[in-house]
């Protein structure tokens, strides 16, 4: 706790109520047939779409100069379109109103997005994406109690707005210092970005079409199947996930990759459960605790790393790459797939997605030890265990003049490393490696990997 600053809370407040608010009442991952949140479920579809769509196109045209202006005037827009679209009984002005409201809140969405990334600790940052989804999974759990009678008539319309009224409202708070000065790192010497960092984006978006696109959409057929309450089993599996969540990184050393495999195993495990629905109806049960804690340990996981590398790097490109990558060619797939396999109503299609998604995610269980040692080798996995980023400390391998190849060396040495699994990862030859090794303790004046260790504790010291 000794980590949050006083003067983020207005940033970590502003991510925790929107976040709340769009995810709950506006995206069609939390979508659902009794709480009609003043947007149909079909309706939802649409403005999830165009908001992701507007977001991954605005993330493009952020200019610190004119930021603040641009998110009120969207917020506004986005207050008024609510509002217009509650009182019109003309479907196509109807969708006329949703592509507007969608819109301003992409724009609302990227703007939100930088003080959570350059202005929030990872502390901050961890406790912000914990305290938000476990208010989703609340609120959820609110709205499904006795299939939707805690809230009756306009009772899920009150509270959307009075939550979208807090959250768009909550923009003022906004300044300037929010978004990076530069796009550079100041320090000696800046981190290297490897482009295999971008597999990230590659496994953030399987993720995304697999687990909140077609497993919502499975989801929901087993929902409309099953006897059991399978929603509210989902939003526990997801209070679960954020208990798991924070656990993991409590207790755990590289948590990254518990919480990888976590992700992964849950979903696998829970589709496996759900092609055996049919023969036992209790699975249903079993399928929605693992699919909502694995799908919120993913998006936590998901949003974390994002603001981990970005922040790392201090890099817009990988940013905008990013929310384009994730939100245009991953989260609207995912919602047109979901939607097909939920319209369908078909318990084959269900099975066969199942199957699929199910050998996918074991593929990614079976490679997570690979793709863990290219992470960890890059450091921003293990940036990601600490309060905050420090690049500053590589300017201790400066000062004794070794060459990029030798510094890579040397990091892998006081990782604990051997010189032949270094040859392993650098995809060098063992002499080679050595002669690195030699080169590295000629120039720090050592002849052992024990004095290397002594010498450079500070950058070893977590």
């Amino acid at each position: 706790m000794k980590g949050i600053q006083s003067r983020n809370f207005s940033y970590i407040f502003l991510w925790v109520i929107y976040y709340v608010w769009v995810i709950s009442f506006i995206s069609w991952w939390t979508a659902s047939p009794f709480a009609a949140n003043g947007f149909s479920v079909d309706s939802r579809g649409l403005l999830h779409a165009v908001t992701i769509i507007s977001s991954a196109l605005c993330i493009f045209l952020v200019q610190k100069t004119w930021f603040i202006k641009a998110t009120r005037l969207a917020a506004a827009t986005a207050i008024i379109g609510f509002f217009l679209f509650q009182f019109t009984q003309n479907v196509q002005v109807e969708k006329f109103y949703i592509v507007t409201i969608g819109i301003a809140l992409g724009c609302v969405n990227m703007s939100i997005l930088m003080p959570f990334i350059f202005s929030l600790n990872n502390t901050e940052k961890l406790y912000t994406l914990l305290g938000s989804n476990v208010l989703i999974n609340l609120i959820s759990l609110f709205q499904e109690g006795k299939a939707g009678e805690y809230l009756q008539d306009t009772g899920d319309w009150l509270l959307s707005a009075i939550l979208m009224f807090i959250a768009l409202g909550a923009i003022v708070f906004f300044s300037k210092g929010c978004l990076p000065t530069t796009t550079t790192i100041s320090c000696v010497d800046a981190p290297v970005f490897y482009s295999r960092i971008y597999l990230t984006l590659v496994f953030n978006c399987i993720f995304v079409i697999l687990c909140k696109g077609i497993g919502k959409g499975i989801l929901n057929n087993t929902a409309a199947l099953s006897d059991y309450a399978v929603l509210m089993w989902y939003y526990l599996g997801g209070l679960a996930g954020c208990l798991l969540y924070f656990a993991v990184y409590a207790l755990f050393k590289r948590p990254f990759v518990w919480l990888g495999n976590i992700t992964f195993g849950f979903f696998a495990m829970g589709l496996f459960c759900n092609t055996f629905v049919q023969q036992i109806p209790s699975l249903a049960v079993v399928f929605a605790l693992l699919l909502g804690a694995g799908s919120t340990v993913g998006i936590i996981n998901l949003y974390y790393i994002v603001a981990i590398v970005t922040k790392k790097y201090n890099s817009m490109h990988y940013l905008k790459l990013s929310v384009f990558c994730i939100g245009f060619c991953a989260m609207v797939p995912g919602i047109l797939l979901g939607k097909y396999i939920n319209d369908i109503h078909s318990f084959e299609v269900s099975s066969f997605a199942s199957i699929l998604s199910a050998a996918v995610m074991i593929l990614f269980i079976m490679l997570s030890a690979v793709i863990s040692q290219s992470d960890y080798y890059d450091d921003w996995a293990k940036d990601s265990e600490k309060r905050e980023i420090d690049n500053e400390k590589l300017h201790i391998f400066k000062q004794y003049n070794l060459s990029k190849r030798e510094t890579e060396v040397c990091k892998l040495l006081l990782q604990g490393y051997t010189m032949r699994q270094i040859s392993g990862i650098l995809s060098i030859a063992y002499p080679t490696v050595n002669t690195y090794c030699t080169a590295v303790y000629r120039k720090l004046e050592i002849n052992s990997k024990t004095e290397l260790l002594i010498l450079l504790k500070d950058y070893s010291a977590n």
